[in-house]
């Protein structure tokens, strides 16, 4: 019998592609993919949306990030580039579908009627709601690029080089009403050292999330996993602002 799996999560041409193809390439054949969702990754309007990148980024890695971003649409346009979580689902002939908001009743009652065991959030821009949350008949589990408990909150990987961390961690965990709380269904880490790239600690963090998040699917559908709970130091960052990335530069560290 299969585990249904239905996954919520948004596009870009940068890292969700990364994510993708290491998780369906490693998911159970007992797994059944039943629906990706795709989110509007602008919980935010457009303008405050730029703003926000240009002050995590800086004048000219803005710029730069500017330029890869309008080349890789483009190129997703044109049908040659493979930089959107599109043109991997569809090597799988998963369906896909993008919609405004997963705590709809449209949705939830999706979840209840096609008999969804697990819901797989994945960098989603919208906080579950208790509905959502009790849905499918197993749970619903996120993966977060860092060791929980510690860096809890946004952009997590920022705050482990800014810190000088030597490894980040990636964990996969049951979902709550509060954000990165429950408990951690699997959990895994990769080396990081001063010369690594934000760009490349998301990369990385990416890969990582996908291979780690198909065993744990796989253990759900197996009934291997075995639950345990957040333990150890906790912490919380919002996104950074200006200063401190200005900060994160005069520490040594690049952005790109």
């Amino acid at each position: 019998m299969s585990t249904n799996v239905a996954i919520v999560t948004q596009d870009d041409p940068f890292y969700m592609p990364l994510f993708f193809e290491e998780f369906f390439r490693r998911i159970d054949e007992k797994v059944s993919i039943e629906r990706v969702t795709i989110l509007d990754m602008l919980d935010e309007s457009f303008t405050s949306f730029v703003k926000r990148m240009y002050g995590l980024y800086g004048p000219v890695n803005f710029c730069r990030r500017g330029l890869h971003y309008l080349y890789r649409k483009g190129a997703n346009a044109a049908g040659v580039g493979g930089y959107s979580l599109r043109s991997v689902v569809d090597a799988y002939d998963v369906p896909v579908k993008t919609r405004e908001d997963v705590n709809s009743d449209e949705y939830v009652g999706w979840v209840e009627t096609a008999d969804i065991d697990v819901v797989l959030s994945v960098s989603t821009p919208q906080i579950f709601g208790e509905e959502l949350l009790d849905a499918p008949n197993w749970g619903c589990i996120n993966v977060h690029t860092a060791a929980l408990p510690k860096y809890r909150g946004m952009l997590p990987t920022f705050w482990a080089l800014y810190h000088d961390e030597d490894e980040i961690g990636v964990t996969v965990h049951t979902m709550e009403p509060e954000i990165d709380r429950g408990q951690i269904v699997r959990q895994s880490h990769f080396p990081i050292d001063e010369s690594t790239t934000l760009d490349e600690a998301i990369k990385r963090g990416k890969r990582e999330g996908g291979r780690t998040a198909a065993e744990a699917v796989t253990d759900i559908s197996t009934g291997s996993v075995s639950l345990r709970e957040m333990e150890g130091e906790e912490s919380y960052f919002s996104f950074p602002t200006v200063e401190e990335r200005r900060e994160f530069q005069r520490r040594g560290r690049k952005l790109l």
